[in-house]
């Protein structure tokens, strides 16, 4: 009998957006393909480190779809020093829901990536407290304060390396699913007739983030690119007010359904 060929997710930065990364999962697990491998950067870092420690599919859509009224706490904390946000009470958050935990006690190897604001380099993480190294990845530049560890200065994954494929590509996975929340090469909805100072500062930022998330998934056999152009990355009040999540959840789904029968042949 040959041996079963390993799978390793890669879960890509993106904010809200990052909600399509549960229904990947749901799909892959649905068609009994067995995850051994997972990493992630900013949200996706998140979603890595819960499923690689519970491998609970309905508790991880419980926790990252819904339990709003915990996520908007989180930004109630106020400072100037480093970011918007001071990140204590994300912090906190995570420690409670992934049971101050380490990387050590997860069911399938997991690695995060953050970035070191200071040299600029992609960190990753893979010891440890899986809180710290969440709520290091998830520090957006301007929003969260950078968190400090081991004298590193650490923000969010998706500045150096938003889709980490090469880091489950060296973790042993055989086949690499990359998950690209950065498919921005065309924006219809911006044109010339509502050109803002606001808007061509987003829609800049969306071009960086294409072809950087372009560069990140050099190493993947398979990718999966959710088409989600209403959330940006900066789009979490709309889904404080909004029933969004469940609808990303679906998007996830429909897209991971593409690559199903070639994933299977390749297998």
């Amino acid at each position: 009998m040959s041996k079963r060929k390993t799978i390793g997710l890669a879960l890509g930065s993106g904010g809200p957006r990052g909600l399509a990364h549960v229904g990947v999962i749901k799909t892959l697990l649905k068609h009994n393909i067995h995850i051994d491998y997972i990493a992630g950067s900013s949200i996706g870092a998140w979603i890595a480190v819960h499923y690689g420690l519970y491998q609970d599919i309905k508790k991880l859509e419980e926790y990252t779809v819904h339990k709003k009224k915990d996520k908007f706490y989180v930004f109630l904390e106020p400072t100037l020093k480093g970011g918007f946000v001071k990140g204590t009470k994300m912090h906190e958050l995570l420690k409670l829901w992934l049971k101050d935990k380490s990387f050590s006690d997860t069911k399938i190897p997991v690695s995060v990536v953050a970035t070191d604001l200071i040299t600029g380099k992609p960190i990753m993480i893979s010891k440890g407290k899986l809180a710290e190294a969440a709520r290091a990845s998830m520090s957006v530049p301007t929003l969260f304060k950078p968190l400090i560890i081991n004298e590193q200065l650490l923000i969010d994954g998706g500045s150096s390396n938003p889709v980490p494929d090469d880091v489950v590509k060296k973790m042993g996975a055989d086949i690499v699913i990359s998950v690209n929340l950065d498919n921005y090469h065309k924006n219809s909805s911006f044109n010339i007739n509502n050109l803002t100072l606001t808007k061509t500062a987003n829609r800049t930022f969306e071009i960086m983030r294409h072809y950087l998330a372009q560069y990140s998934i050099k190493d993947s056999d398979f990718i999966i690119e959710p088409n989600i152009p209403a959330i940006g990355i900066m789009s979490w009040p709309k889904y404080f007010r909004e029933e969004i999540g469940p609808k990303i959840v679906k998007i996830g789904e429909k897209e991971t359904e593409k690559i199903i029968d070639d994933l299977k042949k390749v297998l």
